[in-house]
């Protein structure tokens, strides 16, 4: 039998901009129009997190530290109560919004840029990434010219569940929490100077009235068509689409309907 695959992760950021990814999401749809959706939680990161940031994942009891929570022919309190169900009276139009032609309730928290009110918790496209059980990153942080982006970076790595090895020292369950607690408190003090001194910078720039503020994002057709191309062979997520051309997912969307709509 045929089946629709859809596959997402439940993520939050802290107030530094950290993000946690903590739970996957696949969401099976049949020719028979049965479905299935099976949430696999990340138990090493959310026992990163406490309230107020993170509270739990709303419909899943998360106490029972199962491997994994199914919802047979049933939409999980998660999706149902932060995306259009489909009675909603404007769906096609948010559909519409993000370049969708019908109603894939996962599919549409991926795309959206939307907020939920009750809880911080967003949706993200599985990244395509490497999924290797051990991840060097020796090569990649040697192109890291401050410590705070290598801290960042290590911490995005440990946030997202990884096991990795930086200058022959692993980083896995075992020792993820430690490692977290130190680097996190280093990262925010980096970070805490690296904002004053561009806070000051901004100040000095605007009493020499040098200071413009942010330009709005200029983008010629080749730019976008060749990451927009790299999106439909699924090299890249749409969110990574978005952010390397630096604008939002919504307004990828909008652009890819107006650049290559018949």
């Amino acid at each position: 039998m045929k089946e629709l695959l859809t596959q997402g992760i439940i993520c939050v950021k802290d107030e530094l901009e950290i993000e946690y990814q903590l739970c996957e999401i696949d969401y099976r749809l049949w020719e028979n129009e049965e479905f299935e959706y099976r949430f696999r939680p990340n138990y090493s990161v959310i026992d990163l997190l406490g309230p107020p940031l993170f509270q739990g994942i709303p419909g899943l009891n998360l106490d029972l530290r199962k491997e994994e929570y199914v919802r047979r022919n049933r939409v999980p309190v998660f999706i149902s109560e932060r995306s259009p169900g489909p009675n909603r009276e404007n769906l096609w139009e948010l559909l519409e919004e993000c370049g969708m032609d019908y109603l894939n309730q996962l599919e549409w928290l991926i795309r959206t840029d939307m907020k939920y009110s009750g809880d911080p918790l967003y949706v993200k496209a599985v990244s395509p990434d490497s999924t290797a059980d051990l991840i060097c990153i020796d090569q990649e942080l040697a192109g890291a010219k401050r410590s705070a982006d290598r801290i960042r970076r290590i911490l995005a790595y440990i946030c997202r569940g990884s096991n990795i090895r930086y200058e022959g020292f692993a980083i896995d369950d075992s020792n993820r929490r430690s490692c977290y607690e130190l680097l996190y408190r280093l990262y925010e003090k980096e970070a805490g100077y690296l904002r004053e001194r561009q806070r000051a910078g901004v100040e000095k720039a605007k009493l020499a009235g040098k200071y413009r503020g942010r330009k709005p994002v200029s983008l010629s057709f080749s730019e976008f068509d060749q990451m927009y191309q790299a999106y439909k062979r699924k090299q890249v997520s749409a969110e990574e689409a978005a952010k390397r051309l630096g604008i939002s997912k919504s307004t990828f969307f909008r652009r890819a309907r107006r650049y290559f709509s018949d």
